[in-house]
C-alpha cells in the first residue's frame, strides 16, 4: 500500500494538471470554433453558437469556399508576404541595433551610464498613443508614408528590447570577457565573438515576441500606410468589415490563416524560447 504522502501528491499533481488543462481549453475554446466557422457555408457560421454543444466546433456542412474566396477575390497572398517582410526585417534590425545598446549598458562602463538606462526605462510608461501624431508628422516630413520604411524604420530601437537583452548579458561571466581582451580583442570583437553567441536563447526569445508584435501590429500599419499594395494582414481583416456588410467567411478564414504563422514559430523555438525567459531573469 502506498503510503498517505505519497497519495496525496500524486492527487495535488493530478488536480493541479486538472485545473491547467480546464483552463487552457478555455483560452482555445475561441480558437477551435474560429477555425470550425471557418470551414462552414456563411450561411451557417453563426447557426449552432447557442446552445453550446459539439456542433458549435466542428462543422455539419464542411468546405473550403471561405479560403478559396479569401486568396482569389482578395489579394491575401499580398498581404501575407507584407507582414512577413515587414515583421521579420523589423525583427531582425531590432535584435541588431538593440543588442549593441545592450551590450554597452551591460558590459561597457561609463558617468551617467545608470542614470541614463533608468531615463530610457521611465520612457516605457509613455503610451504609444501619446507619440502617434508625432511620429506620424515625422514620417511624413521623410517622405516615408506608404513605403515599407514607415513600418519598420521607426520601431528600429525599444526600450523593451534594449533591458531584456541587457538583463541577459549582465549574467555573462567576466572572465569569458577578460580573456577575449587578453587575445586582441576590441569590443566589436567581444560583442561578435563572445557576447552574441552566448545570448542566442535571449535573441530567439526576444525575436519571437517581437515578430509577433509585428505580425499582430493594426494602428500603426493604420495610420502609416493608405495603399493597398502596402496593407498588412491586420488591417485587410478589418477591411472585410464595413458600414454594409460583414463579410464573415473571409474574417474568420483570413483569421485562422494569419493565426498560424506565429503558432507555428512559437512551437518551432519554444525550448529557446522558454530558456531564454527563465535564465534572463532580473540582474541589477
Amino acid at each position: 500500500m502506498r503510503p498517505p504522502g505519497i497519495l496525496r501528491r500524486k492527487v495535488q499533481v493530478s488536480l493541479k494538471y486538472a485545473v491547467l488543462i480546464a483552463v487552457a481549453l478555455l483560452f482555445l475554446f475561441p480558437y477551435f470554433w474560429m477555425f470550425g466557422a471557418s470551414l462552414r457555408p456563411i450561411q451557417e457560421i453563426f447557426a449552432d453558437v447557442y446552445p453550446l454543444s459539439w456542433k458549435t466546433f466542428f462543422p455539419g456542412h464542411f468546405t473550403l469556399a471561405n479560403y478559396q474566396n479569401l486568396f482569389t477575390k482578395e489579394p491575401f497572398s499580398r498581404y501575407l508576404l507584407n507582414t512577413l517582410f515587414v515583421a521579420g526585417t523589423a525583427t531582425g534590425l531590432d535584435l541588431f541595433v538593440n543588442s549593441l545598446a545592450a551590450y554597452v549598458f551591460a558590459r561597457i562602463s561609463f558617468p551617467g551610464r545608470d542614470v541614463l538606462f533608468i531615463g530610457l526605462l521611465a520612457t516605457l510608461i509613455i503610451p504609444f498613443e501619446a507619440i502617434m501624431v508625432p511620429l506620424y508628422l515625422i514620417v511624413r516630413s521623410f517622405g516615408w508614408i506608404d513605403t515599407y520604411l514607415a513600418l519598420i524604420v521607426p520601431s528600429a530601437a525599444r526600450i523593451f528590447s534594449i533591458f531584456l537583452l541587457r538583463q541577459f548579458m549582465l549574467g555573462i561571466p567576466r572572465e569569458l570577457e577578460d580573456a577575449a581582451r587578453i587575445d586582441g580583442c576590441s569590443h566589436w570583437g567581444i560583442y561578435r565573438h563572445v557576447i552574441l553567441p552566448l545570448s542566442v536563447p535571449a535573441l530567439i526569445s526576444l525575436g519571437i515576441l517581437t515578430f509577433q508584435e509585428h505580425w499582430d501590429s493594426f494602428t500603426w500599419p493604420l495610420i502609416a500606410t493608405n495603399r493597398q499594395q502596402y496593407r498588412l494582414v491586420q488591417v485587410a481583416i478589418a477591411t472585410f468589415s464595413q458600414e454594409d456588410v460583414v463579410l464573415w467567411d473571409r474574417i474568420l478564414a483570413g483569421s485562422t490563416v494569419a493565426t498560424i504563422f506565429p503558432i507555428a514559430l512559437f512551437l518551432v523555438f519554444q525550448r529557446y524560447y522558454v530558456r531564454g525567459i527563465v535564465t534572463t531573469g532580473l540582474k541589477g
